[in-house]
């Protein structure tokens, strides 16, 4: 059984264009995603989706100089992109990533697939602080929310997903027709000082950029593989939200 990471990625951006290339301690933003990525126990591959456009020609030059595995799709319609990537490295398992997320925690993903597997579910993600599926926006644990599904259940929303909206996002009709259970990250301490509701650790400005840039100063050096908890134990005592 194949378990791989499918991490999407573009330069194009309206707040922040080029973020994922920009630098953040010793390494542009996407290396530290594939790298955080690679550091799963269960993950066999982590693949890159990029465009077809021009502008993403930096991404696939950046993979073939590093050695990271890529695929190349289309812009808007990324549930193509998924599949296709899926299907060109033989997926039987997706974990879906987005390139925004340089503090994506690989065991919050291990735990996920752990409880995947368990209950024997065909669709996963971690359960938002303001919802209870992906049609609420934002809330915790925004920039530590991966997905979960299987090859099959990718296929069919391929196959059955109408709306620019289900094409775009990859996920919508997965969570209208196999969504069980959801994962719920634990909280291990009272983060009295955080607001958890409206915490923001994504890449999308260039204020995000900042906060995560300090967020790695603080705590990269010490450990190169700091987790959520580390995160948020940094952000409680320096009263950050």
């Amino acid at each position: 059984m194949n378990i791989n990471c499918i991490i999407q990625a573009r330069m194009s951006s309206t707040r922040l264009p080029g973020k994922i290339m920009k630098f953040i301690e010793d390494k542009v933003v996407l290396q530290h995603v594939v790298d955080r990525c690679k550091m799963s126990r269960y993950i066999d591959k982590v693949i890159v989706a990029t465009t077809n456009k021009k502008d993403d020609d930096i991404i696939e030059k950046y993979c073939i100089d590093n050695n990271i595995l890529y695929y190349r799709g289309d812009e808007n319609n990324v549930l193509e992109r998924y599949y296709l990537t899926a299907t060109t490295f033989n997926s039987d398992i997706i974990i879906r990533v987005t390139s925004d997320c340089p503090l994506i925690d690989y065991n919050i993903i291990d735990n996920m697939i752990e409880y995947f597997k368990e209950n024997n579910l065909k669709f996963l993600q971690p359960k938002y602080s303001n919802g209870n599926n992906q049609k609420s926006r934002g809330g915790f644990p925004d920039g530590f929310n991966p997905q979960i599904f299987t090859y099959n259940a990718l296929k069919e929303s391929y196959e059955k997903s109408k709306t620019d909206f289900e094409k775009e996002h990859v996920g919508p009709y997965m969570v209208e027709n196999f969504l069980e259970k959801e994962y719920n990250i634990l909280l291990i301490k009272n983060y009295s000082k955080i607001d958890l509701y409206n915490l923001h650790l994504s890449l999308d400005t260039i204020e995000d950029y900042n906060l995560i840039k300090n967020i790695y100063n603080k705590l990269y050096i010490k450990n190169k593989n700091f987790s959520l908890y580390d995160v948020l134990d940094f952000l409680n005592i320096y009263k950050c939200k």
